[in-house]
């Protein structure tokens, strides 16, 4: 370093500052703030939030859906399982449900029905005292 004295003339002084300080050419001269990469962040920080909240809000409509179907579609309903439980116990022993295949159900020298999800028939089956009392009564009602 040299020293500035009163006869040293200003040229001399900025060729020194110059010499011993090193500038970087092609970088920002001064504190710049870098806006693409700011704004580069910006938005993908946007997508990852819109991003979570609708898989947040996918998440949540299955999670109710699923909650909906066990908790009222699914619930076995007392008052109507009551209901049937009484009925049943109404009818007399002896009666039953008798579920015939659809073929067997056709009358014998009749062609079977060709439709392939025939419903199988149901029949009640009755001690056949009831079945009399049964059919004298509507005889007699006639």
């Amino acid at each position: 370093m040299s020293e500035v004295t009163e006869d040293t003339q200003e040229h001399e002084i900025v060729d020194e500052a110059a010499d011993s300080e090193e500038i970087e050419i092609g970088g920002p001269q001064y504190d710049d703030l870098n806006t693409p990469v700011i704004a580069l962040v910006g938005i993908v920080s946007g997508l990852v939030t819109f991003i979570c909240i609708v898989g947040l809000q996918a998440a949540f409509m299955q999670w109710r859906t699923y909650e909906f179907q066990q908790k009222v579609v699914n619930v076995r309903l007392t008052e109507v399982d009551d209901i049937i439980k009484m009925q049943k116990q109404k009818l007399e022993p002896g009666y039953e449900w008798v579920v015939v295949p659809p073929a067997e159900a056709e009358k014998p020298g009749e062609k079977p029905n060709e439709t392939p999800m025939a419903e199988p028939k149901k029949f009640i089956s009755m001690p056949i005292d009831q079945a009399m009392k049964v059919v004298a009564q509507q005889y007699e009602s006639k």
